[in-house]
């Protein structure tokens, strides 16, 4: 399974409503081994059940941070809370997990973000029949409002990038083995 960076689908959700974007990226994996399409609410959930210790471990740490420099933070706070938001995620318009937030949908697009006060962040789960194969992608795109921001995003880029790579992957393998 080989995820690669693509070009940002003018036609996509995020892309109509990110008029102003600092940062943009688009990583897609041909999910072969799925024996069907997921929708894009299921991509999200598998997002979330497929993020490793270590990135698990830096998220926390992020949230604690963020907590004291007065950023929004997830409300969940439990491992227990959190494995219960996404279990029960339906994908409709308002709902969440941690800070993102769904904000619009379609049939092949799960729009989420977070709007604050360092920066704005979208991320879409989409996924589509390509060639007769389930195609995933998921696309950011990231507003930076101030210092803050640039400094906080320097930090958090290349983390994202390497991590996006490596989740979807795993995103894959969850969606095989998809038991909720």
């Amino acid at each position: 399974m080989k995820v690669t960076e693509v070009e940002l689908n003018k036609d996509y959700l995020i892309t109509q409503q990110s008029k102003e974007i600092d940062y943009s990226d688009v990583f897609q994996i041909k999910a072969e081994s799925l024996n069907k399409l997921p929708e894009p609410k299921d991509c999200m959930i598998a997002f979330f059940k497929s993020f490793p210790p270590l990135f698990i471990k830096m998220l926390l740490l992020r949230e604690s941070i963020a907590k004291k420099l007065g950023l929004k933070t997830a409300t969940k706070t439990t491992q227990e809370e959190r494995e219960k938001i996404v279990n029960e995620f339906q994908g409709n318009i308002g709902d969440s997990i941690a800070i993102f937030e769904v904000i619009d949908k379609n049939k092949i697009e799960l729009l989420t973000g977070q709007k604050d006060k360092h920066l704005d962040f979208k991320l879409s789960f989409i996924s589509y029949e390509k060639q007769n194969c389930p195609t995933i992608e998921l696309a950011t795109t990231v507003l930076i409002h101030n210092f803050l921001g640039k400094m906080y995003f320097f930090f958090v880029r290349p983390i994202h990038q390497f991590y996006m790579k490596r989740i979807m992957k795993r995103m894959v393998k969850t969606l095989e083995n998809k038991s909720w």
